[in-house]
């Protein structure tokens, strides 16, 4: 565990990052981050680089099948079984992963879910095998966000799309966050929500609607040469805090 007073300076070192969408720069540079980062204990580093290459598009693309990126996602989840909520993020993480794969190959003409084990991880799956013709997969009462992923998706509006699935990756973050303060999952939360922030402040209309087609394109459906290319191009928006905790 961790010592009390290095986890309470290390968070209260880490500015705030401000509403998603409201800012245009990060208030933390990665180098300041890296920085930052090299006040965790050694087995918190190897944690947080497992953690952020699981959660983050960049991290999953590497993987050639969906099912490698389960597996990976089980590991993790393992590894951190001293740390509850950040199994259960990771896990909520991987269910919309799902949500938003089911989505897609929906979208492109796959008539049924087919063995969605191969594909799906999470509550989920049985619910949406049996029910892949509704726009929701009858999850819609509870669960409004999917109905609306369908909606863009037909519309091919990628960056609404974009904005919709980070806002539920950030609720999902909130949550969680809201139960620590001055612990490793505190700090972990809040990489996990840098790195979306400042993937968001990278963008513009033009290279956002490029850059997620290809992404998501990439990480759900298989083309190892996109892959190649994608991983090689977002790394460096997920990467830097890592890098800084790795040795």
């Amino acid at each position: 565990m961790s010592a009390p007073h290095q986890y309470i300076a290390l968070v209260t070192s880490l500015p705030y990052l401000g509403e998603l969408f409201t800012r245009k720069e990060v208030p933390i540079s990665e180098f300041r981050l890296r920085q930052r980062l090299s006040m965790l204990e050694t087995d918190h580093r190897k944690l947080l680089r497992e953690l952020v290459e699981i959660t983050a598009w960049a991290g999953v693309a590497k993987y050639d099948q969906d099912l490698e990126v389960i597996r990976r996602a089980k590991q993790v989840m393992d590894d951190l079984k001293d740390y509850p909520d950040l199994q259960h993020l990771v896990g909520t993480r991987m269910e919309t992963r799902t949500l938003i794969a089911a989505l897609r190959r929906r979208r492109d003409g796959q008539e049924a879910a087919g063995d969605i084990a191969l594909w799906g991880y999470g509550r989920w799956c049985a619910q949406i095998k049996a029910n892949w013709s509704d726009p929701a997969f009858g999850l819609g009462h509870f669960m409004p966000w999917i109905a609306e992923a369908y909606r863009l998706m037909q519309s091919g509006d990628h960056i609404a799309m974009e904005r919709l699935s980070l806002t539920q990756v950030f609720r999902q973050l909130d949550h969680y966050g809201a139960l620590h303060e001055f612990d490793f999952e505190a700090v972990a939360i809040y990489v996990l929500r840098w790195v979306i922030v400042e993937r968001w402040s990278r963008y513009n209309e033009t290279d956002a609607r490029n850059r997620l087609e290809t992404l998501v394109t990439a990480a759900l459906e298989g083309s190892s040469a996109e892959k190649a290319r994608t991983n090689a191009d977002l790394l460096s928006t997920t990467s830097p805090p890592l890098e800084g905790i790795s040795s």
